[in-house]
């Protein structure tokens, strides 16, 4: 009888043991999962600087038209890229980086001392307006950016084929070179990519990067050929 007693006795303690630790067990999993789901929920990206650059043989920009609003209705020569578009090209920059990382993304801009935002010079070719920040600077600035990205954009005037007109070909031979890289937090490199597109011949048939604007037949590129450029060279970069 005592025998049976301590035996059950000694049951009872290390089943008490058991579940004490399964307990334990749980609970540790428990604070595990919620750290890195907090983990998760908390990364995002920034882009601190979006380097575009064309030519200045390719932004000789002549009249195109626009079914729908009168302020795309026609650029005289050399006219800057439409405001709409350039913020397109930050968007869609955004759109995308935000799907290849899985996380919310956003343009990271240093301000001045009214609190506007302060990008890069629209000279020599380069796109206005794009934020233009080192590593350090985007840190400092998004401090709570879990991905720093810096993009760059080159659309030179040689180098690619020759962009087919409605009745002639262009004598410009475009090429486009986009490149990306992502650090975290610590400047440790987790994303490299570059691709050189050069084959532009069939360009204005493509009319999903054009919208509503019609592609026209003149010999020179214009902002929405430009930005359709863009499109191809985003979407195969985030292919690569």
């Amino acid at each position: 009888m005592l025998i049976t007693q301590y035996s059950s006795a000694r049951q009872n303690i290390f089943f008490t043991k058991l579940k004490s630790k399964l307990h334990m067990k749980k609970s540790l999993l428990l604070f595990i999962l919620i750290c890195f789901s907090t983990l998760i929920i908390a990364q995002s990206g920034s882009i601190y600087s979006i380097y575009f650059k064309v030519d200045p043989e390719l932004t000789d920009y002549f009249k195109a038209e626009n079914n729908s609003r009168v302020f795309f209705s026609g650029w005289s020569e050399s006219e800057a890229m439409p405001q709409q578009l350039s913020d397109s090209i930050a968007l869609k920059a955004i759109e995308h980086f935000a799907a290849q990382l899985e996380m919310p993304v956003e343009c990271c801009y240093r301000q001045d001392k009214n609190g506007k935002n302060m990008g890069t010079i629209g000279v020599f070719g380069v796109l206005d307006g794009m934020p233009a920040n080192t590593f350090k600077q985007g840190k400092e600035e998004c401090s709570s950016s879990t991905r720093f990205i810096s993009l760059s954009v080159q659309i030179y005037s040689s180098g690619g084929s020759s962009v087919t007109m409605v009745d002639k070909r262009s004598k410009l031979r475009p090429r486009l070179q986009i490149s990306a890289k992502v650090y975290d937090e610590n400047k440790v490199e987790v994303m490299n990519k570059k691709v050189v597109l050069k084959d532009f011949e069939k360009l204005r048939s493509i009319t999903k990067y054009y919208g509503n604007v019609e592609a026209t037949s003149a010999a020179v590129l214009n902002p929405h050929d430009i930005y359709a450029m863009y499109l191809m060279g985003l979407e195969k970069l985030m292919n690569e």
